[in-house]
């Protein structure tokens, strides 16, 4: 009972630092799967004994593990997505402001004045 306490803490945990860090919103959906974990624990909470079904908690503890290391990933795919983005809003930012520059250098066209 105690380790489903513990079990939930961390999905809740997990959890709600995936909603308050992450950028994107596939990442903030992808929380929802810890923290309606953490809500089962809870519910659940003492009624699968650990001794009296051992392949069963083999299992569990499989799942809890496969969970929080999807969670991980996601973030960390989450943290190169926004980096990616940083970088190519930073060289469109030095393009436009190249291109700018392009503009004002080149010599003003004179006016052409026609004899009707």
């Amino acid at each position: 009972m105690v380790f489903s306490v513990i079990a939930a803490a961390v999905f809740a945990t997990a959890g709600l630092y995936m909603i308050t860090a992450a950028k994107f919103t596939v990442t903030r959906r992808m929380a929802w799967i810890p923290l309606s974990m953490a809500a089962m624990e809870l519910a659940m909470c003492g009624i699968l004994a650990m001794g009296e079904y051992p392949i069963l908690t083999v299992i569990l503890m499989a799942c809890r593990a496969t969970v929080l290391t999807c969670c991980s990933i996601s973030m960390k795919r989450d943290a190169a997505m926004a980096r990616n983005r940083r970088r190519r809003r930073e060289v469109w930012r030095r393009v436009a402001y190249d291109m700018a520059a392009e503009v004002q250098a080149r010599p003003a066209l004179r006016e052409v004045k026609r004899c009707a």
